[in-house]
């Protein structure tokens, strides 16, 4: 059959979510949370026809992303966010460049493409968290 249904009308096209686009939904349903939920209440909140299976699976990825923890022995496991959507983007960012064999090469090709506003605010944070950007004295972080 093509895209028009059997009384001529055009079926509406199930959109597909963007990368991404789902776990960010989820982190942010656990953000709304005032404590450690099950599958089954973030599958509550979110709705759009999902299943439990595809609700346990993107907690297992944000698990395995370390931006959720786990915890309750056996039934029912209870979810948490560690990292809400900006911080699940700061961890992409972070595996991507963990990936990368030149790191000074990727990161001065990403600074070079920031707006001002965005170089600025990077300036600022950097400050802020400490001589060298690690927010730790060099006292502190383990040695390389």
């Amino acid at each position: 059959m093509d895209a028009e249904g059997a009384g001529g009308e055009r079926e509406t096209p199930v959109r597909r979510r963007g990368q991404g686009e789902l776990e960010a939904q989820v982190l942010s349903v656990l953000g709304g949370a005032s404590e450690p939920v099950t599958a089954a209440w973030v599958l509550e909140r979110l709705g759009a026809g999902l299943s439990y299976s595809t609700v346990i699976t993107i907690l297992t990825r944000l698990h395995a992303k370390q931006a959720v923890t786990r915890s309750g022995r056996g039934r029912p496991v209870l979810w948490e966010p560690v990292a809400n959507e900006a911080g699940l983007a700061a961890l992409r960012m972070r595996r991507l460049l963990d990936k990368q064999s030149d790191r000074d090469a990727v990161l001065s090709s990403f600074v070079s493409v920031l707006s001002s506003h965005d170089e600025d605010l990077l300036r600022a944070l950097l400050a802020e968290s400490g001589p060298d950007g690690t927010g730790a004295s060099p006292s502190d972080r383990p040695e390389r």
